[in-house]
């Protein structure tokens, strides 16, 4: 079960309109960003929880986006960063919004940290089902 990881043209191509790319490092994202991104990704991927190289290549490059996104957010707030946890509500004077997060997600930090960015959150949408245990029920009886 030895895939390939895509290459920095195979992300680039699986999203197209995502990012914009080229060689000005003020304004576009960078070959160098997307390789640091996949540096990431390989600590991060279980091979094993993919049937299918193509599988394994679109959860890659989601994983990769993510890491991606979560680095350039890192690098425009510099030395004030600071990771934001899950909120369940936040508001505004008289405007409120609200989510339920799912108790799986909110106990597990890298569950967590995988929902702030959208691909992320599809990436761990992909593995759930993934991590999720097998229950048969079988019929017998035991020797007296």
């Amino acid at each position: 079960m030895a895939y390939s990881n895509p290459s920095v043209q195979d992300f680039k191509n699986q999203f197209v309109r995502d990012f914009p790319y080229g060689t000005d490092q003020n304004l576009n994202i960078l070959d160098s960003d997307i390789t640091y991104a996949f540096t990431m990704t390989n600590v991060n991927i279980n091979p094993a929880l993919f049937g299918n190289q193509g599988t394994y290549s679109m959860a890659y490059n989601l994983l990769s986006a993510h890491y991606l996104v979560m680095n350039l957010r890192a690098s425009s707030q510099g030395i004030n960063g600071q990771f934001n946890w899950l909120q369940a509500s936040k508001g505004v004077g008289q405007v409120n919004e609200s989510f339920s997060i799912p108790e799986r997600i909110q106990e597990n930090p890298y569950f967590s940290m995988l929902t702030k960015t959208n691909y992320g959150a599809m990436y761990l949408q992909l593995i759930i089902p993934q991590l999720t245990g097998q229950v048969y029920n079988v019929y017998g009886t035991t020797l007296p």
